[in-house]
């Protein structure tokens, strides 16, 4: 969203200082204040600790209290006749906001947006803002929260007659553009002024295809409760604020309609005219699309089925922490798209609404969750959630209802959202009278957007000793099911235990586990205590049975993986994060990310092999080689000898129009697992497999055994970056050998350098046991051949220049010049 007034993005200028006195002192230390950029999460910062307050759930990182400070320049036309607004768009955790000293405003959860009016407080000249962080109450979060300013800040100068922050809210149908606006007030109408909205509808390209005007009539309302989540406040609705609401319809011919193939937005600007004289504009992305959620039918976009092929999210860009610029999101979610993931799932928290603006543009679909927790606090006797103490229950009774109706208000125009979930997990489930909250918050989704169902993820569905209750989950439009598989009978029945009993029932699995496991790491032993970490030719037969049930059951709307991305917290030491995504921390493609390609993304045939060739065996030891393929039919070669054609039993087909015949040919199957497998003997040299598809090649992958680390390779995703103090490039490393391929079991310790105005904002290698500071540049390890770091550019152009070294001067070195414009 953007809006055409006096609008600053206050990334830099600002001071920080982590505040070591006594907790309960609120006035800023005297000293000790560096320079920082926004957004800033300052637990990135500080080495890890085993003894850290946050535990293994917060990733061993540093969290306490934090000040900024920063200097804003007021006119003096600005204090004649504007509204000087801070808006935050995030900050972790319980803010407050003082305006030359004297408090203005704050908020407590750190995932919602909210503004402050500091019209009263500033003066003419320069004017301090200070903002004091508290996150000191831990553990605080079952996961990495991040702490500090942790999105975007901005400044805002606006006319006192405005459309509201979140007063747009735009529905589609059948090629009409439903749009309801309200604008708020502070001042007092005269009787001759006029007010008049046009509206200009212009497509992909920028052509102007509708247009509407509208004159309103001065039917100003006292504003109501929500008027102030609507502007964004976290405050009372004030005395003098005033509301005028209008809609009407725009009817667009055959709109190219959105949906996850064709992610086709149009761009609808809103100007706002008070006597003929422009005093608002504003512009919002639309996405033509109809969406449903049938019992029998899953789920439809724009009238055709299709499967939520899902991942969940964490909102962490690991060595950037909770501050994550867009371009990390966008690398991210164009691997995840090439893997074949068509939504995400935000675990557990409204997440940026730069994340949900990608998701729109790239074609996601998206369920967007509000809590982790209700009233009941969470105390996890497994693992590292060991003493869940300072969660969102302490502030549920005073925070839930501002903090939902923002997200709803926030996020309810993006065309990528397609339900709602009111929580994660929560221990109201198997709680009589937990429903009466289930109905809350379920009826605020509906009366702010009627046009979308809610879920809420249950992960106690015929548990022991207690169970969700089926008194809580009627009050769920679409239940959600959260390990569908994990007691008794399920593990072999999932869905089908309970579908019988709910033939009317939506259901979606919104959490489910993956087949990931660290990076390049093959461990041939199964280890009883480790949920996640499975060995490498057994990690995807179990998800593999709960995929091939979704696939063919339409009844299942999807399913959410749990994760797409490995994420910081929930770890137990020395592992400061989780290690069961599809990609890493890094943003590296591990093998559990083909296994999935290989089942949803089936527009171009390809064939994976792990594990590498380097293993540390004898000659001739039997080890499972494991091929992900979408090809039908696989032949694996070790050192140019043939181990056989094997081919995958599903899907299986029937006979068609008479007894004997097949429309396709039936392959003879080895395995009704989603992956092929050969058991071979050990020996170095090369792996490769040739994929087949109506008995010809289409492509084939191989692995060998490499050589020692010789070099280092460097590749950046962009050689000009724009000179504006925020925008990152990214840089992969790999390590590898006198041939150029990548050698797996490398892990040097490797120096980075940066010439020119800009800064190396974290390096990262995807190892979870890695304690190394993420903003280290000297004596960083690679880990198993690979390694990332993320460059922010300064504010002036010029040249940058990133040189990568190995600490003892081995390996041959690499640059990388990226030109700021």
């Amino acid at each position: 969203m953007v809006r055409n007034m006096e609008k600053y993005r206050l990334h830099t200028g600002w001071t920080f200082c982590l505040d070591e006195r006594n907790e309960k002192e609120e006035t800023a230390p005297s000293e000790g204040f560096r320079a920082v950029t926004l957004p800033h999460d300052w637990s990135t910062d500080y080495p890890f600790d085993p003894e850290s307050d946050t535990c293994g759930s917060g990733g061993y990182a540093k969290a306490g209290i934090g000040w900024y400070q920063r200097t804003i320049t007021i006119s003096e036309n600005d204090i004649k006749s504007r509204q000087i607004i801070l808006y935050f768009e995030g900050v972790y955790m319980k803010s407050s906001v003082f305006v030359n000293g004297t408090y203005a405003g704050g908020h407590i959860y750190g995932y919602t947006p909210f503004e402050v009016d500091i019209t009263a407080l500033v003066h003419e000249g320069e004017n301090e803002i200070l903002v004091r962080v508290d996150n000191s109450m831990q553990p605080g979060s079952r996961w990495y929260s991040g702490s500090g300013i942790t999105r975007d800040v901005w400044l805002e100068k606006r006319h006192p007659i405005h459309v509201a922050r979140y007063g747009m809210y735009l529905t589609t149908d059948e090629g009409n553009l439903n749009i309801s606006t309200t604008l708020h007030t502070s001042e007092c109408m005269k009787n001759d002024d006029s007010l008049s909205l046009n509206f200009v509808l212009k497509d992909n390209d920028g052509a102007e295809i509708a247009k509407k005007n509208i004159e309103l009539k001065n039917d100003w309302m006292e504003a109501d409760l929500d008027a102030a989540i609507l502007s964004g406040m976290d405050e009372d609705v004030p005395k003098t604020l005033c509301q005028l609401q209008t809609s009407l319809s725009i009817q667009v011919e055959n709109p190219v309609l959105w949906d996850h193939e064709t992610p086709y937005l149009y761009e609808l600007t809103t100007i706002l005219k008070k006597n003929d004289t422009v005093i608002d504009e504003r512009t919002d992305k639309v996405g033509f699309r109809n969406i449903k959620f049938d019992a029998k039918k899953g789920f439809l976009i724009n009238g055709k089925h299709v499967k939520l092929n899902g991942v969940c999210l964490h909102h962490d860009g690991g060595c950037v922490g909770a501050a994550v610029p867009p371009e990390i999101w966008r690398r991210r979610l164009e691997k995840l798209k090439d893997m074949g993931v068509n939504s995400v799932r935000c675990s557990h928290n409204p997440p940026d609404e730069a994340l949900l603006d990608l998701c729109d543009e790239l074609g996601f679909y998206v369920m967007d969750e509000a809590f982790d927790e209700w009233r009941l606090m969470k105390a996890k006797e497994i693992g590292s959630n060991t003493h869940e103490s300072h969660g969102y229950s302490m502030y549920f009774d005073a925070c839930h209802e501002w903090d939902l109706k923002t997200m709803l208000y926030r996020d309810r125009n993006h065309p990528g959202i397609v339900l709602w979930s009111i929580g994660n997990e929560i221990p109201e489930e198997v709680v009589v009278g937990g429903e009466e909250l289930a109905v809350e918050l379920s009826g605020y989704c509906h009366t702010i957007d009627p046009t979308r169902k809610v879920t809420l993820a249950h992960d106690q569905i015929a548990a022991e000793p207690y169970s969700a209750r089926d008194a809580f989950m009627d009050k769920i439009d679409v239940v959600g099911y959260n390990y569908v598989g994990r007691w008794r009978e399920r593990a072999e029945l999932l869905y089908d235990a309970d579908r019988e009993e709910h033939l009317d029932r939506c259901v979606i699995g919104t959490e489910n586990p993956s087949a990931g496991y660290i990076r390049s790491d093959y461990n041939f032993e199964v280890d009883p205590g480790s949920f996640w970490n499975k060995p490498y030719y057994t990690a995807a037969v179990t998800v593999g049975k709960l995929l091939r049930y979704t696939m063919v059951h339409d009844f299942v709307a999807g399913d959410y993986m749990w994760t797409g991305i490995d994420y910081l917290g929930e770890a137990n030491w020395p592992q400061r994060s989780a290690g069961c995504g599809c990609l890493d921390t890094c943003g590296f493609e591990k093998d559990a990310f083909y296994f999935y390609k290989s089942v949803w993304n089936q527009n171009e045939k390809f064939a994976y092999l792990c594990p590498h060739w380097n293993l540390k065996l004898e000659k001739g030891t039997v080890l499972p080689v494991i091929c992900y393929t979408n090809c039908e039919d696989a032949e694996l070669f070790v050192n140019g000898r043939s181990f056989g054609v094997k081919s995958k039993g599903f899907p299986c087909y029937g006979m068609t129009e008479r007894y004997g015949h097949f429309d396709r040919y039936r392959r003879p199957a080895n395995t009704d697992d989603l992956f092929l497998s050969w058991d071979v003997p050990f020996e170095p040299g090369k792996i490769e497999v040739v994929g087949y598809h109506d008995g010809k090649e289409v492509c084939r992958y191989n692995v060998e055994t490499t050589g020692e680390a010789a070099a280092i390779k460097l590749t950046v995703d962009k050689t000009s970056v724009d000179a504006d103090g925020r925008s990152v490039v990214q840089a992969e490393i790999r390590i590898v050998d006198s041939k150029g391929r990548i050698v797996l079991d490398a892990s040097p310790q490797l120096d980075f350098a940066l010439e020119g105005d800009g800064e190396i904002i974290g390096i990262d290698n995807g190892d979870p046991a890695c304690h190394e500071q993420w903003k280290e540049t000297k004596g960083r390890h690679a880990f198993n051949g690979m390694a990332y770091a993320v460059i922010r550019a300064g504010q002036n152009k010029g040249e940058l220049k990133l040189t990568v070294t190995s600490s003892d001067n081995i390996l041959t070195n690499a640059s990388a010049t990226i030109q700021a414009c």
